[in-house]
């Protein structure tokens, strides 16, 4: 088994740390937030040296402890507690990043009964640097206080605060690792090497007294040196300066995004800002679906890359909440990126590189990503206001490119688009929500880039939306196809993509009664058809009979349903209609977050097997919450007073810690 299900994950921008429940180390990802995770196993345990071998250590997973972990009030600090069931022990671990360093600061604090006796404090690695599990190696060094483990290029350090001992050894063969069996029996020292598959510990002094605390860094470098000088620049600074640079970073992030007006989402809604910010690579100019969990893909395709579709939503997120430049450097990544073809191939590394895919063949390549790509730069450009006329120039050939794509894809003979794969990637054919991309993304062709009016304009979109409706809507059943099949024949399998028709794709126009009560329609189908019961109630099924992890319901799927019910209410003029849809809204947020992480990170999906989350935090999820807090903003500040407005943008907790 290789997958890791972290309770949390916190980053910098430049590096990405993820954690277990009991502030187990699951990633450490460096150079880039996506690659490499770094991290097999980073679990820490105590020993009492007095004690009889087999009552001598424990597991930071034992039963034996109960264990708190959550966020710092608007901060991406993770604090976690544990504290002895039986004995008067108790340990705090607070893990944060620096900013602008690639490492990971750890403080230990541990509070002890003088009559237990002596503890020792003991970390245990098992890492694969650059996701290379053989051919490491791994030097205890005495005089710098470390150890680094190093695979070519890509070195990991472990220093502190305080002298370390430690023990490495080669992994060979079957049995359990000399190195756990060394933390167990206490035998550690201040030198040895190890080579191959490996893995090693490190031990602080035996503590004493009643209180101890010491801070361990775990950093990453081009070379040995290079990860131990970061390391040793880290653990200089001090620990409390380090927390404060961290929470301003989030409190800058929270005051450009502006206040939730809705307290019950509040938690929410700063969780959400700060994780986007986290998912973003200040590197490379782009944002990683969610921290990677499953490498060896194992029960997924897995998650640590950009797909760019996902992406777009982000960066239009991103210039909402204020941080227009980080949405523009997403928009340059894209024109770096894009294929000769016009189009974009599924998923990339953050560094433009191919990732692994599977929709690369013709005929199924994912069309509605290329869409949604130029018709976000087209929001994008729309959003500048009066400074979009550079955007637009230094943009257009990309966006000639992918319109030119998107034309050749469509069958002049049907007005439909050709054979590509759905949303969810695991279907081919012509979809509503993909023909609907298709028009919003000519849409910005002409609005904003004034490309090819005569292939692109309004009669072509019209003649495109009368296809959609007519191909694909189902009037006795008020239901939308899922798809005409590359055999041309339709699937009436029930499908959410269908809101894509109203957000994002905005093909109905919700002030004009007839597309209005499409719109509404749609949303009920959806709503009363695709439901799976969940903790907090009915979550939305991506479609009907996903088998994707047990086929559990969505929580992405379930938050879209909540931003296109506020676009109902952001659209009429009927305040019954529009405290009805809100409130619709309002229950189908309540459900997203009561499926979130224990740390209160949105997932992608709720499982109904193995799991009570899955890919958190998930960037497009934490986009769609953002969205649905500013939807709701917008209509709550109608009844608002000036003074309930600033109260609610200067509002910001004291830190616990």
């Amino acid at each position: 088994m290789s997958f890791f299900i972290p309770t949390g994950a916190t980053g910098n921008g430049l590096s990405l740390a993820t954690f277990g429940r009991s502030g187990e180390l699951m990633g450490f990802f460096y150079p880039r937030i996506d690659f490499a995770q770094n991290v097999r196993e980073g679990m820490w345990g105590v020993r009492f040296p007095h004690r009889p071998e087999h009552e001598a250590f424990l597991w930071c997973f034992e039963p034996c402890w109960r264990v708190s972990q959550a966020f710092e009030p608007a901060s991406n600090v993770l604090v976690t507690s544990l504290t002895h069931s039986d004995l008067e022990l108790s340990i705090e671990i607070t893990d944060v990043l620096p900013t602008g360093e690639h490492g990971l600061l750890r403080r230990i604090v541990l509070h002890k009964g003088e009559h237990i006796g002596p503890v020792q404090f003991v970390h245990y690695f098992r890492l694969s640097v650059g996701d290379v599990a053989e051919r490491n190696g791994v030097l205890v060094l005495s005089h710098a206080n470390a150890v680094v483990q190093h695979f070519r290029d890509i070195a990991i350090a472990v220093s502190a605060s305080k002298p370390l001992a430690a023990s490495c050894h080669s992994l060979q063969g079957g049995g359990e690792s000399p190195t756990k069996v060394a933390m167990r029996r206490g035998h550690f020292s201040t030198h040895g090497q190890a080579i191959g598959r490996t893995d090693f510990c490190v031990a602080f002094e035996p503590v004493s007294g009643a209180d101890w605390e010491a801070t361990l860094a775990v950093t990453g470098g081009s070379s040995r040196a290079a990860a131990i000088e970061t390391a040793q620049r880290v653990l200089a600074l001090a620990f409390a300066d380090v927390l404060r640079t961290a929470r301003a970073r989030s409190s800058q992030e929270l005051d450009a995004a502006g206040p939730c007006t809705v307290t019950d989402l509040t938690d929410a809604f700063e969780r959400a800002v700060i994780s986007l910010h986290d998912l973003f690579d200040a590197t490379t100019g782009t944002f990683v679906a969610a921290p990677e969990f499953d490498p060896g893909f194992e029960l997924s395709g897995g998650y640590g890359y950009c797909w760019p579709r996902d992406a777009a939503v982000c960066a239009l997120t991103m210039q909402r909440i204020g941080y227009p430049n980080l949405a523009r450097r997403f928009f340059e990544w894209t024109a770096r990126t894009q294929l000769p073809t016009g189009h974009w191939y599924q998923r990339y590394w953050t560094d433009g590189s191919e990732g692994p895919s599977w929709c690369v063949h013709d005929g199924e390549i994912q069309l509605d990503q290329t869409c949604a790509l130029l018709h976000a730069a087209g929001q994008f450009a729309r959003n500048l206001g009066g400074a979009a006329r550079g955007f637009i120039e230094s943009y257009r050939p990309t966006a000639e490119r992918a319109t030119r794509a998107i034309l050749e894809h469509i069958d002049p003979s049907t007005s439909l688009h050709r054979k590509a794969t759905d949303l969810w990637e695991n279907s081919l054919g012509a979809f509503p929500y993909t023909q609907a991309a298709v028009i919003a993304a000519l849409r910005e062709a002409e609005e904003v880039f004034a490309i090819e009016p005569e292939r692109t304009g309004a009669a072509v979109r019209a003649r495109l939306r009368e296809r959609l409706i007519a191909t694909f809507w189902q009037p006795d059943s008020q239901r939308w196809l899922r798809r005409i099949t590359p055999e041309g024949h339709p699937d009436g399998t029930l499908d959410s993509s269908a809101m894509g028709i109203i957000d994002p794709w905005e093909v109905l126009d919700l002030r004009q009664p007839e597309d209005r009560m499409l719109a509404a329609q749609t949303l009920d189908g959806i709503s009363r058809d695709l439901r799976s019961q969940v903790k907090g109630g009915g979550a939305v099924l991506r479609c009907q009979g996903d088998s994707y992890m047990g086929g559990g319901p969505g929580c992405v799927n379930t938050l879209w349903l909540a931003v296109c019910r506020l676009r109902l209410a952001a659209t009429t003029t009927d305040q019954q209609e529009r405290s009805r849809q809100r409130a619709l809204a309002m229950e189908n947020l309540q459900i997203a977050l009561a499926n979130t992480s224990p740390t209160g990170q949105l997932p992608e999906l709720i499982p109904k097997i193995l799991f009570e989350y899955w890919a958190a935090p998930h960037a497009w999820a934490c986009a769609l919450l953002i969205e649905a807090v500013m939807a709701l903003r917008a209509l709550d500040q109608r009844e608002l007073t000036p003074f309930d407005v600033e109260r609610l943008r200067v509002r910001r907790r004291a830190p616990s810690h």
